[in-house]
């Protein structure tokens, strides 16, 4: 059985700001690989961590989704919340799935080091229960 596949761009090692778009991922690395739409949470870590050639002391300690919430013609507004489990990775897709004018997920991944983790600078994310209004299972 062939699974869905699409396009995910992951920014990393720089930031999330607060701009007049909402959520901004800002960065000058991304990476931009093909992901199966039926993956689990863990997988989905172990293949960002292959693909952004993370050291073996380092971790990714968050990965953010960013959407779009609100649209006014040709203007968006953003917002993002953390990936905590398979059912997240799921309505993520479902999101993109369900938005046809999003060329490909979005995700910004907080890379530390085992012994070093980064300070709370992220802290502008919601959970996927606010952005929906509910648990999304």
């Amino acid at each position: 059985m062939c699974h869905p596949t699409t396009y995910v761009c992951v920014y990393y090692n720089d930031k999330i700001c607060n701009t007049n778009e909402g959520n901004t991922f800002i960065s000058n690395n991304t990476k931009t690989f093909m992901v199966n739409k039926v993956i689990t949470f863990t997988q989905l870590l172990e293949l960002v961590h292959q693909k952004l050639n993370i050291e073996s002391q380092q971790h990714i300690q968050h990965l953010h989704f960013r959407c779009h919430i609100f649209e006014s013609g040709r203007c968006y507004m953003y917002t993002s919340f953390i990936l905590w489990d398979d059912a997240d990775v799921q309505q993520m897709f479902n999101i993109f799935y369900n938005n046809p004018s999003l060329p490909f997920v979005v995700l910004f991944s907080i890379i530390c080091d085992n012994n070093n983790p980064p300070s709370n600078q992220h802290g502008l994310t919601s959970n996927i229960e606010d952005l929906l209004g509910q648990k999304p299972w």
